[in-house]
């Protein structure tokens, strides 16, 4: 017989604590197991790695009905140890450090922004190098926007896309920026925001 989220959810907050996570980020889970489990009782009430992939998928916030990175971010983080939990009998609870790939955002909402599309890239099993050169050019947006004062997608817009890829003529040939811009879109497109997608048409 399986277990249920309760029993799990209440290994991991342990193990969280235990490993020394802090309470806000522990806050976090206990929030995203409670969801987890209205949703599994509703199924039979016992875990199971597509009832995971199934709640992992409900990224609309009901409240603003729009995508939430930050729910994406939460959902997919927790489907994972519940994952790992029932296929080998333990929780990775180890705390991940940043490689390279330039500059980070530092802001909340592209924390976990970033998070969400590194997940999402993972998930489509697209190559190492690709996610890359998909992720690098995707923060460098977003640290551009944390420079320009803009801490939320909600704050960007097409102009600010624009001003983006004007400023990498500093460090690319513009009859290069294609190649740049390639890269870039499919992180527009995984934000919704179709004035960004249609903003980042550099002229050949």
């Amino acid at each position: 017989m399986g277990a249920t989220v309760e029993e799990l959810g209440a290994v991991v907050l342990d193990g969280l604590r235990t490993a020394g996570y802090q309470e806000s980020t522990v806050g976090q889970y206990e929030k995203t197991i409670r969801a987890l489990t209205g949703f599994v009782a509703a199924r039979g009430g016992v875990y199971t790695p597509a009832l995971g992939a199934a709640f992992a998928r409900l990224t609309v916030s009901p409240r603003t009905g729009r995508f939430s990175a930050q729910r994406r971010l939460d959902y997919n983080r927790l489907v994972a140890l519940l994952d790992t939990y029932v296929l080998t009998g333990r929780f990775d609870l180890a705390t991940r450090k940043r490689g390279g790939g330039g500059p980070r955002p530092a802001s909340e909402q592209f924390v976990a922004l970033d998070a969400s599309w590194e997940q999402d890239m993972a998930d489509r099993g697209l190559a190492p190098a690709t996610r890359a050169a998909y992720g690098r050019i995707a923060r460098a947006y977003l640290v551009f926007l944390e420079d320009q004062g803009v801490t939320g997608l909600d704050g960007a817009d097409g102009a600010s896309v624009l001003a983006f890829l004007e400023s990498l003529t500093e460090r690319w040939a513009r009859s290069s920026l294609f190649w740049v811009v390639s890269n870039f879109r499919p992180f527009l497109k995984f934000t919704g925001r179709t004035d960004l997608v249609d903003a980042a048409a550099w002229p050949a």
